[in-house]
């Protein structure tokens, strides 16, 4: 859940609340202007951002109700995503092979008794355990 909150942060202004029903009327004529200011300070072009509720037919990600979130909005939201997720996984996964990489080259230098100390004198022999014969 940690890993999708930058998105969830990202999609929420776009989601104006119900769509149109019952006494929703109000709620179909509200403008964008906080998307528009949220996405606004992100860097995000006023142009992308319609200034009032569209449908959402078309969208794959954003809501596909009435929202403030266009076709190209939603495009730019999904790369910044995606790059999000792949520096996440990719630091996850550096730290992982460092760390793997790390304790490799202890168990390496160190054989203790997981290793087979009967047949290696020392740090150094290790590499040759596998080598002589018992």
């Amino acid at each position: 859940m940690f890993v999708l909150r930058p998105l969830l942060l990202l999609l929420l202004p776009l989601c104006p609340g119900p769509g149109p029903g019952p006494g929703s009327e109000a709620k179909v004529t509200r403008s964008c202007a906080e998307t528009r200011q949220v996405l606004g300070a992100r860097g995000y072009s006023l142009n992308l951002i319609p200034p009032a509720l569209i449908s959402g037919e078309h969208l794959r990600v954003c809501p596909q109700e009435y929202t403030c979130c266009s076709s190209e909005t939603e495009q730019r939201l999904i790369r910044e995503t995606e790059a999000t997720f792949r520096s996440l996984v990719e630091d996850s996964g550096s730290f992982l092979v460092h760390t793997l990489a790390a304790r490799h080259r202890k168990f390496d230098d160190n054989p203790d008794a997981g290793g087979c100390p009967s047949l290696c004198a020392g740090p150094g022999d290790w590499k040759k355990c596998g080598q002589r014969s018992a």
